[in-house]
């Protein structure tokens, strides 16, 4: 986790973020007591294929549960088309690395899992509140109302949507988060999406007085009790640092992120600074619209990924 030149560590990360599919309990739970349900509790839902009969039959039966989608709105106005062409994104190429041993930025990817990338996001745009064609304008906020109303039942986001969450109305006791499954062999034992891209470093330059201070400092904060509370209750920060092990957190993401890397499962990791632009993105993120709405084929995402991604990288170096 740590962040490395070559094998020298130069960055600490002091907050981890995670992300999966958020889910309403209740509803779900009012599901798993239905007549035929395809599933009767959570522990049932551990790969793509089950997740799909659950959210297919929960759109099929939308009414019966009072809800408009099994999932919120796919929106992508800017606000929101992170969630697909970045943090989706991450999950093909998180396999892809995995499978190939790739550690450092690549100059050209495969795709190997792009037919599962579309898995997921057709289930996304099919079992959803919204209509594929509105996709374009919907926002964030759009799906966290969606989310908070009871409106849908799985809504993409991580830790830190909870705060919004939390604003519109929604209890911790109704709130979990599970996995991305994309229906990859073994996923069974793939646990939620955690990283991190905020890091302490220490200035080499600075006097050897200043770094013991600062050394000091940050050890401080991570073992009192006060800079304990100022990390994990004042700011809400999830760390990786053992000294926080017996920290309890008012945040149920974060709860349910915790106790995920105590199961055992295997954490996706975050490969985010492997992507070779924003610009590489934001044609992604294109073709996934284009294709949602009709007016593309799944073709031109595939050549945004895979293409797309040898053409900036070549642009960068």
């Amino acid at each position: 986790m740590a962040l490395k030149d070559g094998d020298k560590v130069v960055g600490v990360p002091y907050v981890m973020e995670t992300y999966g599919l958020i889910y309403n309990k209740d509803i779900l739970n009012k599901y798993f007591a239905l007549d035929g349900a395809k599933a009767t509790s959570m522990d049932e839902i551990d790969n793509f294929d089950t997740l799909k009969a659950v959210a297919d039959d929960m759109q099929s039966r939308k009414d019966e549960l009072g809800i408009k989608g099994a999932f919120t709105s796919a929106g992508f106005d800017s606000s929101s088309d992170w969630r697909f062409k970045t943090h989706l994104a991450n999950l093909p190429l998180y396999y892809e690395f995995k499978d190939d041993n790739v550690t450092e930025q690549p100059a050209k990817i495969k795709g190997t899992y792009l037919p599962n990338y579309k898995k997921i996001f057709d289930l996304y745009i099919t079992d959803s509140t919204t209509e594929p064609t509105q996709l374009s304008a919907k926002t964030g906020d759009d799906a966290n109302s969606e989310f908070a109303l009871g409106e849908a039942a799985f809504y993409q986001n991580g830790t830190w949507a909870w705060t919004d969450l939390q604003k519109a109305g929604m209890k911790a006791e109704s709130v979990g988060m599970m996995p991305i499954y994309i229906g990859v062999k073994g996923e069974e034992k793939q646990g939620l999406a955690t990283g991190s891209e905020n890091y302490w470093c220490i200035n080499d330059k600075a006097s050897d007085a200043d770094k013991k201070a600062t050394e000091d400092f940050l050890s401080w904060v991570i073992t009192s009790d006060t800079g304990k509370k100022a990390i994990s209750q004042d700011m809400g920060f999830t760390t990786p640092f053992k000294t926080f092990d017996d920290v309890k957190f008012d945040n149920p993401l974060t709860e349910a992120a915790v106790e995920d890397q105590k199961s055992g499962k295997t954490q996706v990791s975050w490969n985010f600074t492997m992507m070779p632009s924003e610009e590489w993105k934001n044609k992604v993120g294109q073709a996934l619209l284009e294709y949602a709405q009709g007016t593309g084929k799944w073709d031109a995402v595939k050549t945004a990924f895979v293409d797309g991604w040898a053409s900036e990288y070549e642009a960068s170096h």
